[in-house]
């Protein structure tokens, strides 16, 4: 199955490393956000996921909106699946059209629980004893809100902090969405409304 993977952040890195390394999976484009100035010396800094990219090398998009020349770029890759971690932008129906098996969004939190841009540190804020990893469909209806394909549950002992949690939550979201692309690839996905 032909995918192109959407995130910036480090968390999404081992994620975009795993589906590049399966079998019967080909992530033939990444799409991340532009470089962005940082530091004293007010440098370029590449997102994280781009630099995973061009390490295994895969090409590249970093387009500032996902417009109609976005839209020809990406459409010029024919990947069946859109795969997202924390890409950071919101797509349309346009954008999405050009994925026939749809998208995909790994999200670390027991969706319907915490919902939005920051679930980590809301679990934590929460006491949780637990969270979730989530793959679930791309909505257009609503941030988060798809049906759920995958849901493992992740124990907290209340010891995280964000940055912890999220160096941990990294590395084990990676199998998770990685089988989730499978079941799709394979028809033995059963997508869940949620509650």
């Amino acid at each position: 199955m032909k995918i192109l993977f959407a995130g910036t952040p480090g968390i999404a890195v081992p994620s975009l490393r795993a589906l590049a390394a399966a079998e019967g999976i080909d992530v033939v484009a990444v799409l991340t956000s532009p470089d962005k100035v940082s530091g004293r010396g007010r440098k370029l800094s590449p997102p994280a996921v781009k630099s995973a990219a061009l390490e295994l090398g895969i090409p590249v998009l970093q387009p500032e909106k996902l417009k109609a020349e976005a839209r020809e770029e990406v459409a010029g890759f024919d990947a069946d699946l859109l795969v997202v971690f924390a890409y950071g932008k919101i797509f349309g129906p346009k954008f999405l059209g050009l994925f026939p098996r749809g998208g995909i969004n790994m999200h670390p939190s027991a969706l319907p629980s915490f919902r939005g841009p920051a679930p980590l540190s809301a679990a934590i804020r929460a006491g949780e004893s637990e969270t979730a990893l989530t793959v679930q469909t791309v909505s257009l209806e609503a941030v988060d809100a798809g049906d759920i394909i995958l849901q493992k549950n992740y124990p907290l002992s209340g010891l995280e902090t964000t940055g912890s949690l999220t160096e941990a939550v990294a590395v084990d979201a990676a199998p998770v969405l990685v089988e989730a692309v499978q079941l799709l690839e394979s028809s033995r996905a059963n997508p869940m409304p949620q509650d």
